[in-house]
């Protein structure tokens, strides 16, 4: 669909900060702030219309706030209006050059960016009530197994001084603590399993993920999330490329020949998540420990080849989704390619 108007959106905790456009004239804004509430989203598309704007022929663009951005966004999607969420790493290094910020300033730079890249913009969907239940699940997971990991050396550092100091107060609550963050770790999972099984779709993906030889619950679930159910990627080597694991070559002229390596902008949690998945996997998938022992005889470097398994790992996940049947592993097979 082609936009003839543009709205960059500066969103703050408490207001937001409007910026309206058009496509034949992105230097020259017409500028308003609104409150980030469900009364102050109304103003905001009672004064768009003011403008003599159609507002089905608007395009809504803000950055990723997390949710600060959300009740924006379920806002316009309710009211069947096209909108996307842009990437503040992305937006900042498209600026160019710049000089001071502030928040009109910001929603000005956000139109005019939206205005020049509208044909690579996409408008987007909210994840289902599902997802966004796991994405919040995954997140107070991540704060307990933090806070256990940080609790354990810190037991561990108490144990190895309490010969020299009386920390055995310390060291039971501590342990009574660490012993109740294990539980509720226990109970986050068994309730993400039961999320999942509040939608029919959602339910079907996960049995195939945990199919691919590797791929646990957790790592299962990610995959759910971060492709918001296989509709934010097309196939999995723009994964590959979200999640770091893809390699890319360095080179200019006939002078520089940088090796091929991959980026480190990707989704770090994915990353680390995969790496243990490639771990399990090269001991327990047939193919892929003979593709692995191959690999290393031939000289190359362990994490290199650990980082293609990763791959391996997303294209099968993406092919059994893709088809619709589990994962098999092959009886019979000769060297992996």
């Amino acid at each position: 669909m082609t936009f003839h108007w543009f709205v960059g959106i500066d969103i703050s905790k408490v207001t937001l900060d409007v910026a309206l456009c058009h496509r034949d004239s992105p230097d020259r804004f017409t500028h308003q702030q609104f409150a980030n509430t469900t009364a102050g989203f109304k103003q905001l598309l009672r004064w768009v219309k003011k403008q003599k704007v159609a507002i089905g022929d608007s395009f809504f663009c803000m950055e990723h706030t997390g949710h600060y951005t959300l009740a924006l966004c379920c806002f316009l999607q309710e009211e069947g209006l096209s909108y996307t969420l842009l990437s503040p790493l992305h937006l900042k290094k498209s600026l160019g050059i710049t000089r001071g910020k502030n928040d009109r300033v910001d929603a000005r730079r956000i139109a005019q960016f939206a205005c020049l890249h509208q044909r690579t913009l996409k408008p987007m969907q909210l994840p289902s009530a599902c997802l966004l239940k796991l994405k919040n699940l995954m997140a107070f997971r991540d704060r307990l197994t933090k806070t256990k990991v940080s609790l354990k050396q810190t037991l561990q550092d108490l144990k190895d001084t309490s010969k020299l100091v009386d920390n055995n107060f310390i060291i039971k609550q501590s342990e009574k603590q660490l012993k109740l963050i294990e539980q509720q770790i226990k109970h986050t999972d068994k309730q993400m399993e039961a999320v999942i099984q509040e939608d029919e779709q959602v339910q079907n993906h996960f049995r195939l993920i945990s199919s691919v030889v590797g791929i646990g619950m957790i790592t299962a679930v990610a995959f759910l999330i971060y492709t918001q159910d296989f509709t934010a990627f097309n196939n999995g080597r723009q994964f590959a490329c979200y999640a770091g694991t893809a390699p890319f070559e360095y080179s200019s002229g006939s002078s520089i020949r940088g090796r091929t390596k991959v980026n480190p902008l990707a989704n770090r949690k994915m990353k680390a998540l995969l790496s243990n998945c490639a771990s399990a996997a090269v001991q327990h998938d047939p193919e892929l420990k003979v593709y692995y022992e191959r690999k290393l005889k031939e000289g190359k470097a362990k994490l290199a080849v650990l980082n293609a398994v990763k791959s391996k790992l997303i294209n099968r996940v993406f092919a059994t989704v893709n088809r619709g049947t589990e994962y098999v592993v092959l009886k019979q097979y000769g060297q992996a390619a």
